[in-house]
């Protein structure tokens, strides 16, 4: 299983290329990248087609933060 950014960065698309690939936001895909939402089904059978994977070989496991960011906090 590979999370959506996994998945995005092997076929080389920015957040904004899958957005507009699959109709929604590019902060819709940073949100799900993040671990803040997870996509409805109907996005769900999106992100598969667009990767041509099936709809359970995605991992919803949110990206940790990044080291700097607990710094700061």
């Amino acid at each position: 299983m590979k999370t959506i950014r996994e998945l995005r960065d092997a076929k080389g698309w920015t957040q904004l290329e899958l957005a507009n690939r699959l109709g929604v936001t590019p902060s819709t895909v940073y949100n799900w990248e993040r671990g803040r939402f997870e996509p409805r089904l109907s996005q769900l059978r999106d992100l598969a087609r667009v990767f041509e994977i099936r709809m359970d070989e995605i991992d919803f496991v949110p990206e940790p933060e990044s080291a700097t960011k607990k710094l700061a906090a």
